[in-house]
């Protein structure tokens, strides 16, 4: 895949497209996940299903109690670019798309986002939730990568999470340290991972903490890194709005890209309304115009939901509750970009696994759409430009020479005018004596 040289502000298909892709492969990959802790089989497996492809597996971020699967993917030819992408919910587990899911079960409820002055700004609950779950993996991973990890954030580690949550907290850390420190530190914190695992459990011994010990040190002591570094962060209905909370919290973690260097831009496909009004301006005001772009078929209902009902708010701020849905008012942040067709979708479709249908049946919502439409669209405006490029090239042509001969004329000028100065100056700063000593010698 190809990459743009670097993140700029507007909409790229060729951006979107490739994110597309990613959102795709996070489907493809964790059908060969067997819920193991350890995640080296899904990293060997990933990287030789798309060896021919320039990017690297280098983390896993995962949950499986709430359902969340996502990976960390670097570019092996442009090393400071990072591709976070999260999975939707929509495949069962064997990688079906699954009707029974399409209309999950979410918590769409108003709850306040983080500790913030202003208490307007509410998210969805179910899709927050889902974050927060891998949220500290995600965190720890780039500070390391950054060199900008505290003690404080290693110290938490020991006594605030489950033991399951340690272990991948800490295999992030190892992750993130592996590219900084060589080959060498990761053989040898591979080794206490796979030691940590082979009794089949987590927290029985002390293997996390040997894990913890042994990274803490080293990463602490890593240098902030000097080049600048690009984080692209993707996913598909569920992984699209989780991508709205993972690229806003990076936002937040590090600060305007003109202090920190670090670069994020979103492409969500697909997803449910991340919170209220108030949260989409926030969301936009500190991520920047024109950094994200969420991709949203007209066909698809699921960018609808939960269902938006602004006059709700007029009684009830926080949204009205009717058994396990809540409707109220939602919005998403950034800016949309919109693409239209049924499309298909190439898996069987289950209906609760009593009838399954062959794949290739029309679905708006499926990551294969949402890819196929903006390749055609992409495609509809490269020939749509065709003609008119035939007719303005020879113009524009004309108009460069043009430009080219004004500024050359302008140039010439501006420095015939400084010669002329120059001249008066020195004419000018001529004393009176020296003036009379010149004429004298022409004399």
């Amino acid at each position: 895949m190809n990459m743009p040289n670097k993140i700029r502000k507007g909409f790229s298909y060729e951006e979107a497209i490739l994110m597309a892709k990613f959102s795709l492969q996070a489907y493809e990959i964790f059908q060969h996940d067997d819920k193991s802790i350890e995640d080296t089989d899904l990293k060997e497996i990933y990287n030789a299903m798309y060896r021919n492809e320039k990017w690297r597996w280098v983390h896993s971020v995962r949950n499986y109690e709430m359902g969340m699967r996502g990976f960390i993917v670097r570019n092996a030819e442009k090393e400071n670019q990072y591709v976070v992408s999260f999975r939707g919910s929509i495949v069962s587990d064997r990688g079906m798309a699954q009707l029974t899911n399409f209309f999950y079960n979410v918590q769409s409820e108003l709850v306040a986002y983080e500790d913030m002055t202003d208490e307007t700004i509410k998210v969805t609950q179910g899709f927050y939730k889902s974050f927060k779950s891998v949220e500290d993996q995600i965190e720890l991973f780039f500070k390391t990568l950054l060199g900008r990890l505290k003690p404080k954030d290693i110290d938490r580690l020991y006594s605030l999470l489950p033991p399951s949550r340690q272990f991948l907290c800490a295999t992030a850390l190892a992750n993130a340290g592996a590219i900084r420190l060589g080959a060498d530190f990761e053989q040898k914190v591979t080794a206490l991972i796979h030691a940590a695992v082979t009794d089949g459990e987590i927290g029985n011994d002390d293997d996390v903490r040997k894990i913890l010990d042994f990274v803490k040190q080293p990463l602490l002591d890593l240098p902030p890194l000097e080049t600048p570094l690009e984080i692209y962060v993707t996913g598909h209905s569920l992984g699209g709005t989780v991508t709205f909370l993972c690229a806003l919290a990076l936002r937040r973690w590090f600060g305007p890209v003109e202090k920190s260097g670090v670069a994020i831009k979103a492409y969500p496909l697909a997803g449910p309304k991340a919170g209220n009004p108030e949260f989409a301006r926030y969301y936009t005001q500190t991520m920047g115009q024109g950094l994200t772009y969420r991709i949203e078929n007209t066909l698809d209902v699921n960018p609808q939901f939960p269902p938006n009902v602004p006059l709700v708010t007029a009684f009830a701020p926080n949204g009205l509750k009717i058994g396990n849905l809540t409707i109220g008012n939602y919005a998403n942040g950034g800016d949309a970009h919109y693409v239209t067709g049924l499309g298909s979708q190439s898996a069987s479709l289950s209906f609760g696994g009593i009838v399954e249908i062959p794949g290739g049946v029309p679905f708006p919502h499926s990551n294969e759409t949402y890819l196929q439409l903006l390749e055609e669209q992409q495609l509809f405006w490269h020939e749509a430009a065709q003609p008119l490029k035939s007719v303005l090239s020879p113009l524009l042509k004309e108009l460069q020479q043009e430009e080219v001969e004004e500024i050359s004329d302008r140039t010439e000028a501006a420095v015939e005018a400084m010669t002329r100065k120059i001249s008066n100056l020195i004419e000018g700063l001529q004393t009176p004596a020296s003036k009379t000593a010149n004429k004298t010698t022409k004399s």
